[in-house]
């Protein structure tokens, strides 16, 4: 008998190859998916913060509801005043590649007497 391998050794060899290249490249585009919705969150947290940011950054009798779209982000907020505090319920929906997501977000902005 020769060294070396027979035609069905390297025939189970290559198919055994086959399997784990396929699924790599499987593994490979579901993570590539994975990090673009984490793009897509992290861009909706963004939004989010910055609409909390600049509520925040006026005063407390000129804070009113409203709504806008930033960075494929749909964001809504409803303002609610007393006499010490303003209340903003804070709404993110961001469409991510199987479903719309959407997070909510409270926020106590002070009334400077």
């Amino acid at each position: 008998m020769r060294p070396g391998f027979t035609l069905v050794e390297m025939l189970v060899a290559v198919v055994v190859f086959s399997v784990g290249v396929l699924a790599l490249a499987a593994t490979a585009a579901l993570v590539a998916g994975h990090i673009g919705d984490g793009g897509r969150l992290t861009n909706s947290a963004h939004a989010a913060r910055s609409v909390l940011d600049s509520l925040a950054s006026h005063p407390c009798d000129e804070l009113a509801s409203g709504s806008t779209s930033r960075s494929s982000a749909d964001v809504r907020w409803r303002v609610a005043r007393d006499s010490t505090a303003a209340r903003v319920e804070l709404s993110v929906a961001t469409s991510l590649r199987r479903r719309q997501l959407q997070r909510d977000y409270q926020a106590l902005v002070p009334c400077a007497r």
